[in-house]
């Protein structure tokens, strides 16, 4: 961080849009923060306090579904999210094949037991079913870029919503897995 009079230029733009979103400044596209002035007595003690408790917030790191192959399932989401395989291997202590697919903070695990037997048929009653999972929701930059990809895979989009404060659609993949596809921009 280095000040130019009362702008402070941050090098992580998460830090930045935290100080921004709590109020203790407006901002550039350059990841400044113009602030009001820091003489006023604890300003920068309560932003650094606020700063922490926004850094140590939890965060969810990965949701593991059952699917039927996982690799064709990582695939679909690469093409579409622009994702990346971030391992796979064995799962379930070698009763079955898993895929991580994802970016640096996130991931989908794709998993499918080797025993095509002992995997349930899916349901159309996940939001009537205790501990179903009902959907994944991914945020992308483009609504209809990654609509048109949709539709060229094959699958239908539906349930079409402008709301505040975005837009979204959903689909659901080969294996019934509903995903819920949003964008803020």
């Amino acid at each position: 961080m280095y000040s130019s009079s009362q702008r402070f230029y941050l090098s992580d733009s998460r830090a930045a849009a935290a100080l921004r979103h709590d109020g203790f400044g407006w901002g550039h596209t350059d990841d400044s923060v113009i602030l009001p002035s820091v003489r006023r007595r604890g300003l920068l003690e309560r932003m650094i306090g606020k700063l922490k408790r926004n850094l140590k917030m939890s965060r969810l790191e990965h949701i593991n579904i059952t699917v039927s192959n996982p690799k064709s399932t990582a695939r679909m989401l690469e093409q579409l999210f622009g994702w990346r395989i971030r391992w796979e291997g064995e799962g379930m202590a070698g009763a079955g094949y898993t895929v991580h697919v994802g970016g640096d903070d996130s991931y989908v695990a794709v998993y499918s037991g080797k025993d095509p037997k002992q995997t349930v048929p899916k349901s159309d009653a996940s939001y009537a079913t205790r501990g179903a999972m009902n959907h994944i929701g991914v945020v992308v930059d483009n609504l209809d870029t990654i609509e048109e990809k949709v539709r060229a895979m094959g699958y239908e989009a539906h349930s079409h919503a402008d709301y505040e404060p975005g837009r979204r659609f959903y689909f659901h993949d080969d294996d019934g897995v509903e995903f819920e596809v949003v964008s803020y921009s």
